[in-house]
């Protein structure tokens, strides 16, 4: 029997890797160190970053990649959920905010964790990550599925935001290290 690992790679044009490098550089005025959970604790161990947060108001910066990030979950969806012959998925939309993260050498979120592990973050059901960068002996391990995706710039990574899919972050000692990352959410349509 095959097994799938239901993580997935896309491609995006490494031009939009550059605009968005160039809008966090052009902000990083504004990068705050990389928060944990709900509470928003700072512990540089177990996430090392500079982070700004898009809301969605601003997602049009990026329009030239998310147009492409729905073409992916379309896709995404159509391989791993109507292909079985299923009708029944809710709405899903774009979370309503996504992050650019900036790691320095040394730096990184090796911290196991998932994307959905309390109330709060429930709506969660997909994760999707844009490697900004060339890093090598950077990227993201997935134990339970026993791989890394390497940070290739223009790689997009779209999985499951559930405990099937625990994830960290792989440290480059050597090279920093940039992505684009956000979530796609069950919504709730509004009333006609």
């Amino acid at each position: 029997m095959a097994v799938n690992t239901f993580i997935e790679t896309y491609d995006i044009d490494t031009s939009v890797c550059d605009q968005i490098i160039e809008f966090f550089e052009r902000h990083r005025h504004q990068a705050q160190p990389g928060r944990l959970g709900e509470d928003n604790r700072i512990d540089k161990a177990m996430k090392n970053s500079l982070d700004i947060t898009i809301p969605i108001k601003l997602y049009g910066h990026f329009e030239n990649f998310f147009d492409r990030l729905i073409e992916y979950v379309k896709s995404y969806l159509q391989t791993y959920y109507y292909s079985t012959g299923a009708d029944g998925l809710g709405a899903l939309w774009f979370s309503q905010h996504a992050n650019i993260q900036w790691y320095p050498k040394g730096g990184g979120y090796p911290a196991i964790h998932c994307e959905r592990d309390r109330i709060e973050y429930c709506q969660r059901a997909l994760v999707w990550m844009l490697y900004l960068t060339d890093t090598p002996g950077g990227g993201t391990a997935f134990p339970h599925q026993d791989m890394v995706t390497p940070c290739e710039k223009g790689k997009l990574i779209i999985w499951p935001s559930d405990m099937t899919h625990m994830h960290h972050g792989v440290v480059s000692e050597t090279h920093e290290k940039m992505i684009f990352t956000g979530w796609i959410d069950f919504v709730v349509p509004p009333k006609q």
